[in-house]
């Protein structure tokens, strides 16, 4: 990985690893963490910069992508609190052969340190990440290293607490995704619940083949849209609806109007259309949308 070169503009910069310059940094310890997740799961959320913001609220406030390819991503990331000037521009190269992947802060708060991760598949769905931090020399003040390092530990433990959610979570909405699809007419009405039991602080997640789709109370009625973000099947079934009826999705940060499904940015595909909600003598059920 390189050594911070000091205005160097980022599209000059090699898209590859510097495995030759390790040796020359200052080691100061690592983190070793078993995880049970596949690694396909594990390299796609080394690529995914996006979720930084919205899975990581405590270490990252926004995040501004500069430029991505098969090779890593750089970005500009804005740190907690909100509104002040504390910043990162992050480096993030790839590996795959190796599954093997190396960060560095470019700018900014912690300019300089570097952190390489390396993962090794234990079984298929169990895998070990070995996160090694290094700085580009060795402080002035020994004392500073182990300082650095103490703090370097616990946030990668924190960030990998939280990840774990999101790898987890994808990996089964993709296992539902691929459940067999059930006729039509096994789901042609869906008996929710009485409405005189259903309570309207609770989210009635139902199955409809290969669909999950939520039922919510808002603004003194019952709705339903679909509890699967489309951009990587995040979960909305718990989102909160504010006051202009839409959601977001807790991985990435997208807006969906609940009624439409529509994308608020554009940049997402619209939701699943929900099936029809329908009140009838005193119960409420899920009817398919017939053309």
């Amino acid at each position: 990985m390189h050594v911070v070169e000091k205005n160097l503009p980022y599209n000059l910069r090699s898209n590859t690893i510097d495995y030759s310059a390790v040796p020359t940094l200052h080691y100061l310890g690592n983190y070793v963490r078993k995880l049970p997740v596949n690694m396909a799961r594990m390299m796609e959320n080394a690529y995914d910069w996006e979720h930084l913001p919205f899975v990581h609220q405590s270490s990252f406030s926004s995040i501004e992508l500069i430029e991505s390819g098969t090779w890593g991503w750089r970005a500009k990331a804005s740190l907690p609190p909100v509104g002040s000037d504390n910043f990162q521009i992050i480096e993030l190269l790839v590996d795959r052969r190796k599954n093997y992947w190396a960060t560095t802060v470019l700018a900014g708060q912690g300019e300089g340190i570097q952190i390489h991760t390396q993962a090794k598949e234990l079984s298929g769905d169990n895998i070990e990440v070995d996160i090694r931090f290094y700085l580009p020399q060795a402080p002035a003040e020994p004392s500073q290293s182990d300082l650095i390092l103490n703090y370097l530990q616990a946030q990668y433990g924190q960030l990998y607490d939280e990840d774990l959610g999101l790898m987890e979570g994808r990996q089964n909405a993709l296992n539902q995704k691929q459940k067999p699809i059930q006729a039509e007419a096994s789901w042609a009405e869906v008996l929710i619940g009485r409405v005189i039991d259903m309570d309207p602080a609770q989210s009635y997640t139902i199955e409809m083949g290969s669909d999950v789709f939520a039922v919510r109370h808002w603004q003194e009625r019952w709705v339903v849209h679909s509890a699967i973000c489309p951009h990587r099947l995040g979960p909305l079934d718990n989102a909160k609806i504010d006051s202009d009826g839409a959601i977001a999705c807790p991985w990435h940060g997208y807006r969906f109007d609940i009624e439409s499904g529509k994308n608020d940015s554009g940049k997402c595909a619209s939701l699943k259309v929900a099936p029809k909600i329908v009140e009838r003598d005193g119960n409420i059920y899920l009817e398919p949308i017939t053309s």
